[in-house]
């Protein structure tokens, strides 16, 4: 996840690393397949990463996620980044599923995702 100090106005850069990690604290399902090979949620616990702050500019009258003015900001990002070893020739499915569920005894996920690339290594 990536929060900025434009999504989150007036926020320090510690609130803002609190927002992103508070968010992928709350990941309840994980899951990545490339070709035959599974990863489940234990497995990419390694690939977690909280970075420091870091700026974007964001686009002049061009709204992108809900932010209105554009210009510079700060950002901060939490979440799982998995580079790879590169693939021998060949066509692979990549899948990656992952859940997202907030709040005090939630009962209800607020958030999915369910992905598939095909990627053609030549």
């Amino acid at each position: 996840m990536e929060i900025t100090d434009k999504e989150s106005p007036n926020s320090s850069i510690d609130q803002l690393s609190q927002i992103s990690k508070q968010d992928q604290d709350s990941v309840t399902s994980l899951h990545l397949k490339i070709g035959d090979k599974d990863y489940n949620y234990q497995d990419l616990l390694k690939y977690r990463i909280h970075t420091g702050a870091f700026d974007v500019v964001f686009p002049v009258n061009n709204p992108v996620f809900g932010v209105t003015q554009g210009g510079p900001s700060k950002a901060v990002a939490d979440g799982f980044y998995i580079i790879t070893e590169p693939l021998p020739k060949g066509t692979y499915t990549i899948q990656y599923n992952s859940a997202i569920c907030k709040g005090v005894g939630c009962s209800q996920t607020n958030f999915a995702q369910n992905v598939a690339y095909t990627i053609i290594a030549q």
